[in-house]
């Protein structure tokens, strides 16, 4: 879909996928992934990196205001990222070694 339009459209496009995904339910998101062919791997390194230090700088914060679910909810975020961002290095690790 994105292949027909320009830098400007396809990140308005964009946009507007991740504003509805981050509304949607784990369940019909991984749906979503299935129908579409997506793959996550090495290239979504420094986005997950980044999403878990979001997540961590926000969970005393939110502790702090006593924001208990919000907090919960970035807690299980930085414990769903992390063994996925270990993995994905090891596998770029891995790649990266049978090239040479």
């Amino acid at each position: 879909m994105t292949e027909r339009m320009s830098s400007h459209e396809a990140l308005a496009y964009d946009q507007l996928v991740e504003r509805y995904l981050d509304l949607e339910s784990m369940e019909v998101t991984e749906v979503l992934l299935d129908l579409c062919g997506a793959s996550i791997d090495a290239r979504a390194l420094p986005l997950l990196k980044q999403r878990v230090q979001k997540e961590e700088a926000q969970i005393p914060l939110l502790d702090a205001r006593g924001y208990v679910r919000l907090r919960e909810k970035s807690e299980q975020m930085v414990a769903a990222l992390t063994p996925l961002i270990t993995a994905l290095e090891v596998e770029a690790s891995d790649r990266e070694g049978e090239r040479r």
